[in-house]
C-alpha cells in the first residue's frame, strides 16, 4: 500500500520542459515514468499499474481525450485516475475531458505547488477507493474473497483457457454437519472453525492463477486454472486430510472432529458457458454428502446422471 506522498505515476507528453517539470515536482513519489505519445502510453499502462497518469490534451498521434477513454474502457475498476495538462481549455472541452473520465486538469503554466497538491489529494482518493475495492472483494468473516469476486475470476480465467485450450479445475468444499455444530457449541465456535478452515484452504494457493473463496456459508470453493483433474483431487484429498489431523472436535459429527467433503470438476472450454464446471463441481459435492461425506469426489459424465 502506498501513502499520499508516494504512488505510481506516469506522465504523457510531447515536451521535453514539461516532463522534467512534472518529474521534478513529483521526485517524492514511488515511481514516476514518462511516454512521448499516445502508443507509448498504451504500451505502459499494458505492462504496469499507475495511480495518476498526467496526460496532454494534444499528442502527436492522436487525442488526450481519446487517450483518456480508452485507458477508462480497459480496466474501469483499477484504472488511474487521469489529470489533464492544457494550456487552455474551454468549457465545452472541460466537459469532454470529464466525460471521457478525467478527475482535474493543470493548467500551464505549470506551479510546482499546485501538480504537487493537486496530485498528492487524488494519490490519497485512488487509496481509498483501492481499499474499498479490495474489501468488497473479501468474504468479511474469514478474509479470503468472496462468491462475487471467485465469479469474476473464474470468468476471467475461463476466457483464458478457452484460448490456451487449457484445463480448468474447480473444487468444492463443505464443512460435514456444520449445522449441528453451531447448535451444539454455538456459532462463535463455529465462526472460529470457518476462520480455521479458510486459513488451510488458502496454503493450496500456490501460483497467481489459483483462488480460494467462501462461497457461502460452510461452502468454499477452491479455482485452479491449467490443473487437470487428478491433480484438483490431489490436492482436495490433501486438505481433507490435513484438516483431519487438526482434530478440532465436533462432538454431533460421526468421526468426533472436524470433516469437509469435496467435489471436483474439471473442463478445457469449448464455448462461454462456465456455468457447467460450477454445476458439475456443486454435483460431485453432492455426492459426496450424500454417500459418507469426509470424502473427494470427481465428476464424471458417465456416473453421473447429468443434461451436460
Amino acid at each position: 500500500m502506498y501513502n499520499a506522498e508516494g504512488g505510481r505515476i506516469l506522465i504523457v507528453d510531447d515536451d521535453p520542459i514539461i516532463i522534467r517539470v512534472l518529474a521534478s515536482a513529483l521526485e517524492h513519489c514511488d515511481v514516476v515514468m514518462f511516454a512521448k505519445t499516445g502508443a507509448e502510453a498504451f504500451k505502459m499502462v499494458r505492462q504496469h499499474e499507475f495511480d495518476v497518469i498526467l496526460l496532454d490534451v494534444t499528442l502527436p498521434d492522436m487525442s488526450g481525450f481519446d487517450i483518456c477513454r480508452q485507458i477508462q474502457l480497459r480496466s474501469p475498476e483499477s484504472a488511474a485516475r487521469i489529470i489533464f495538462i492544457t494550456g487552455r481549455i474551454s468549457a465545452d472541452d472541460e466537459a469532454l475531458g470529464l466525460n471521457a473520465g478525467a478527475v482535474d486538469f493543470i493548467r500551464k503554466p505549470l506551479h510546482v505547488d499546485v501538480i504537487k497538491a493537486r496530485v498528492r489529494t487524488h494519490l490519497s482518493l485512488k487509496q481509498a477507493t483501492d481499499k474499498l475495492n479490495r474489501q468488497s472483494r473479501l468474504d468479511g468473516l474469514t478474509g479470503i474473497s468472496n462468491r462475487l469476486e471467485f465469479e469474476t475470476v473464474l470468468r476471467r480465467e475461463w476466457q483464458t483457457a478457452r484460448r490456451l485450450q487449457r484445463p480448468v479445475s474447480l473444487v468444492f468444499l463443505d464443512v460435514d454437519f456444520f449445522k449441528k455444530l453451531n447448535d451444539s457449541q454455538g456459532h462463535r465456535v463455529g465462526d472460529q472453525y470457518l476462520q480455521t478452515v479458510a486459513k488451510l484452504l488458502s496454503t493450496a494457493v500456490k501460483r497467481g492463477s489459483d483462488l480460494v473463496a467462501r462461497y457461502g456459508g460452510e461452502e468454499f470453493v477452491l479455482l485452479l486454472p491449467g490443473a487437470p483433474m487428478q491433480w484438483a483431487a490431489s490436492v482436495a484429498e490433501n486438505l481433507l486430510a490435513e484438516l483431519r489431523e487438526m482434530k478440532l472436535t465436533h462432538p454431533e459429527s460421526p468421526y468426533g472432529f472436524l470433516t469437509m467433503s469435496a467435489g471436483v470438476s474439471c473442463q478445457i472450454p469449448v464455448d462461454a458457458h462456465y456455468e457447467r464446471l460450477v454445476e458439475q463441481a456443486d454435483q460431485a459435492l453432492y455426492r459426496a454428502k450424500k454417500d459418507r461425506r469426509n470424502m473427494v469426489v470427481k465428476f464424471d459424465r458417465q456416473d453421473f446422471n447429468s443434461n451436460f
